[in-house]
């Protein structure tokens, strides 16, 4: 595996590839379509392996892979924000890289490429990266606290984690930096507090520990161990109480604080440099096998892909190109969705109709829950309700209980095929802002939002919404307006009450969390139920348990 071309892949880790020995050619571009076989023709250049790393700006999509005899590969960086398009368009490739461990069983069910885990990568401080080498000693760094990133109201969660920080401590914090300027911010700082948008290992974790910085970030799971040695290298927290007792105990031993941060950089020369990603990468490809992928199926994956991303906002999709290869393709329940999605979106009734009719026109379930829900949920949005009510009963048919509820209004339907899709294990789309006025839904969760739209302040709905995001890292924020109007209607509910007040504490809302655990707690008193009421915080808030309960 010596000749490689990357595309988009960043300096540091061509530079890695060229130090394995590889004989390396390199592109970034960032026209939407790059014709890899045409590009290899102009570089007199036959490679081993094609790897295209995700640019997080314009999207660059490959067109040729199918015709290539060599190896394919895509690094997706972003999986955690963009897994409704990547698992389709990495079936392009041979093989998929993840920065993210806990997506790999969801793109394994969505993707039919080989699935591995690449996390991100640190950087040695120095020239080459636009700062001085070395560790700056820690206590003659300037900063105390700091956090680069940009603040919005669009990011509530950032917002009120910010507004905590500053009004508690002596925060830095800073904006719209290139990488060289960022990383010297880091340099000169001592105590580094992470957060995650969708409880994602991120750049800022490598970033800091790469400086010597003192690094408290987000728990999310088993995923961090793999990658720092918790308690020595870094700390994680899982709400604001546990988030100040770190922090509170760093400044009360800044030996200690720079200690871990100096573990944390040097685990970083150990096994997080740009080197170890290149390695891990080439030993991947050498255990890969090559798929076949025909025409039509690449020119499929990439249709689907186009899709996707419209339905999320992709400004650039060529709606009319797009509807033009997928009627070149033959017909399939994949092509088919896809089509109906777009016409019902479009409100094209009548190409809607030419496609769902031959699946009318047959008996029985079509065997998959997607299609189903899509050209049931399209029907309806195009005020075709019998169309709509067919394909929901075509999916029920294989139902072998055979309790299949009869929706007798859009607001039922919405609920049935929410209630179908997370059973199915499609609940969420992580990245994706769903527009319930226009849209069609493509989870469980779009399913509710939709049914809300439709009925405003319904109690059964905000329960379901809640059961869906319940236990997602980086939900937090809506959950708390769910759990806020479900306590609102519930003001003796000592369990509602709680819940808000622990949901404020993971959203660093201190004042309103405590605020509200009092009231949860003499609701919990009042009812005789103070013993309940103290498992549940002990199980889910044991900072605030010991603070209260002293033990």
């Amino acid at each position: 595996m010596k000749k490689l071309f990357l595309i988009n892949c960043r300096p540091p880790m061509v530079e890695a590839f060229k130090g394995a020995g590889c004989d390396v050619r390199t592109l970034w571009s960032t026209e939407r379509e790059l014709d890899v076989p045409a590009l290899l023709d102009e570089n007199n250049f036959i490679p081993d392996l094609v790897l295209q790393q995700e640019s997080l700006g314009r999207r660059v999509f490959l067109s040729g892979l199918e015709k290539l005899d060599c190896l394919k590969i895509f690094w997706s960086v972003d999986t955690h924000l963009n897994m409704h398009w990547h698992g389709l368009y990495g079936s392009l490739f041979d093989g998929v890289l993840t920065t993210q461990q806990k997506y790999i069983a969801a793109l394994n069910e969505r993707c039919h490429a080989e699935i591995c885990w690449v996390p991100w990568m640190g950087a040695r401080p120095g020239p080459e990266i636009g700062t001085a080498s070395g560790v700056v000693p820690y206590r003659s760094r300037k900063h105390d606290i700091c956090f680069v990133g940009r603040v919005s109201k669009e990011r509530r969660s950032r917002q009120w984690f910010v507004d905590y920080l500053r009004g508690n401590y002596d925060l830095h914090q800073v904006d719209g930096l290139n990488y060289s300027q960022m990383m010297e911010e880091y340099r000169q700082t001592r105590i580094v507090p992470n957060e995650a948008i969708f409880g994602e290992v991120n750049f800022r974790l490598f970033e800091a520990c790469s400086c010597g910085c003192a690094v408290v970030t987000p728990d999310i799971g088993d995923e961090l161990g793999n990658l720092f040695e918790i308690g020595r290298e870094i700390e994680v927290y899982s709400d604001v109480l546990e988030l100040k007792e770190i922090l509170d105990a760093l400044h009360r031993d800044p030996v200690r604080a720079a200690s871990m941060g100096l573990a944390a950089y040097e685990r970083i020369l150990r096994d997080h440099l740009p080197a170890n990603r290149a390695s891990r990468i080439l030993d991947f490809a050498g255990c890969l096998g090559r798929r076949s992928v025909s025409s039509s199926e690449a020119k499929l994956y990439r249709a689907l892909s186009e899709a996707a991303l419209g339905e999320a906002g992709d400004p650039v999709v060529n709606w009319d190109a797009l509807v033009r290869s997928l009627l070149s393709l033959s017909p399939g329940m994949e092509r088919d969705s896809a089509l109906m999605r777009i016409f019902s979106i479009s409100d094209m009734a009548d190409l809607f109709l030419n496609i769902a009719r031959p699946y009318m026109r047959g008996k029985g379930s079509f065997g998959d829950c997607y299609f189903n829900m899509s050209a049931s949920l399209s029907a309806m949005k195009l005020d075709l309700w019998d169309v709509a009510k067919h394909f929901w009963y075509a999916w029920k048919s294989a139902d072998p209980a055979g309790n299949t509820m009869i929706p007798d209004s859009p607001l039922s339907l919405l609920l049935l095929w929410g209630d179908e899709l997370s059973k199915s294990g499609n609940s969420i789309r992580s990245g994706v802002a769903f527009n319930e006025k226009s849209g069609i839904p493509a989870c469980a969760a779009d399913c509710y939002f939709a049914a809300l739209f439709l009925s405003p302040g319904n109690l059964d709905v905000f329960r379901k919404l809640d059961s869906v995001f319940c236990g997602v890292k980086g939900a937090e924020p809506s959950r708390l307006g769910f759990l806020s109007h479900i306590s609102l209607h519930s003001p003796d509910d000592w369990r509602a009450s709680s819940d808000v007040g622990i949901i404020n504490l993971k959203v660093f809302r201190i004042y309103e969390g405590l605020k509200e655990l009092e009231n949860a707690r003499a609701l919990a008193v009042a009812a005789g139920r103070e013993r309940f009421f103290k498992r549940k915080l002990e199980t889910e808030l044991p900072q605030y348990f010991r603070l209260v309960y002293g033990t």
